[in-house]
Order: C-alpha cells, then sequence, then structure tokens
C-alpha cells in the first residue's frame, strides 16, 4: 500500500473506533454522565469542524486534469460527511444538555418533597 492509503486506512479505522466507542458509552444515568458526554459530543463537533477547515482549504488549490477533478470530488465528499457528523455530534450534545437539565430538576423535585414530608412529621 502507499503510504497515503495506509494513513487513510489508519485515520478510518479511528474514526470508526471513535464512533463505537462514543455509542457505547451513550448510556447515561446521572445528571454529571450527560454532561460527561455532552462535553465529549462537543469535543467531537469541534474535531469534526477543524477537519472541514483543514480540507476546505485543500480543495481550493488548483490542480489540473481528470485526477485533479477526482481528488476535488473526494475531498468535497469528505467535506460533507464531517459536516453531517459535527451536526450530528452537536445535537447529540444538546440532547444530553438537556436530559443533565432534567435529571437536576427532577433530583431538586426529589429533594424539596423529602424536606416537605420530613417537615411535616
Amino acid at each position: 500500500m502507499k503510504a497515503a492509503t495506509k494513513k487513510s486506512f489508519v485515520i478510518f479505522l479511528l474514526f470508526a473506533f471513535l464512533i463505537f466507542g462514543v455509542s457505547m458509552n451513550s448510556f447515561a444515568a446521572s445528571a454529571a454522565e450527560h454532561n460527561a458526554l455532552a462535553s465529549q459530543f462537543e469535543n467531537l463537533t469541534k474535531e469534526m469542524r477543524t477537519k472541514v477547515d483543514e480540507l476546505s482549504h485543500k480543495s481550493r488549490s488548483s490542480y489540473f486534469g481528470r485526477n485533479a477533478k477526482r481528488k476535488k470530488s473526494r475531498v468535497t465528499n469528505k467535506i460533507r460527511k464531517y459536516e453531517k457528523a459535527a451536526t450530528e455530534y452537536a445535537e447529540q450534545a444538546a440532547y444530553h444538555h438537556q436530559l443533565a437539565a432534567e435529571q437536576l430538576e427532577l433530583n431538586s423535585a426529589a429533594y424539596q418533597n423529602q424536606i416537605n414530608l420530613s417537615s411535616n412529621l
């Protein structure tokens, strides 16, 4: 394999492991866990957006010939995929922030009920 192909393959494998690792850890029970997951998704969103920025500079360079068109189309396709992943990660982060807020609200309501019950005795 060529060096570029090996590098692409390694990046693909790391990206796949990252996706599967995050999806396996998506089960959270407390607000702190939801906030931790939200920060993970926010970090993934930032990574995807930096990749988009890097590739967008690469796609602007001028090449000539048939291979240049193929290369540009591959780069634009990667940009689209990274943008889609970034929006999905941002949605997941917002979702986990919402769940964390709801969890905190439920915990505070339960605590208030417990105080009210103990004061009535």
